[in-house]
């Protein structure tokens, strides 16, 4: 029986280079996912607990750092002006949105560890204040 031309030794680089292939894009998924929870630049260091996963990918960012200032988005704010950006941000997704199965975007409340939960109901009272149902806590997966 004759070998067909190549042998075993160009099989064994495939594999290989598809080994590496799988493991690029591994590593480039891996980045991109902390690049989308993590959308804005304000930093804070949210707390661990057991959470369900959603998707952040059409969400509104609400920061709260360690020194109580907030933000929305990137842009630091009073309360006052977050009720109303919150307000003009659902305006806007629903009139480009008209047919979003849950009609509004998911607003992500992203407070420091070391912020009192006074200051955070007053951002969720804010947030409700400017017309959003759909509000959740950002935290770190806990892994026990």
């Amino acid at each position: 029986m004759a070998k067909a031309k190549g042998g075993e030794g160009e099989v064994a680089q495939a594999v290989f280079n598809l080994a590496n292939i799988f493991a690029f894009i591994f590593i480039v998924l891996i980045i991109a996912s902390k690049q989308m929870f993590q959308s804005t630049s304000v930093e804070v260091e949210v707390p661990k607990a057991r959470v369900i996963e959603a998707d952040l990918e059409q969400s509104i960012a609400v920061s709260i750092k360690k020194d109580r200032t907030l933000y929305f988005k990137d842009k630091q704010v009073d309360l006052q002006t977050l009720t109303q950006l919150v307000k003009q941000a659902q305006e806007e997704y629903k009139s480009k949105n008209p047919d979003a199965e849950m009609g509004e975007q998911l607003v992500v409340i992203r407070a420091d560890k070391s912020v009192d939960w006074k200051t955070v109901l007053d951002a969720i009272d804010a947030v409700k204040r400017g017309g959003s149902k759909r509000i959740t806590l950002a935290v770190i997966k806990r892994t026990t």
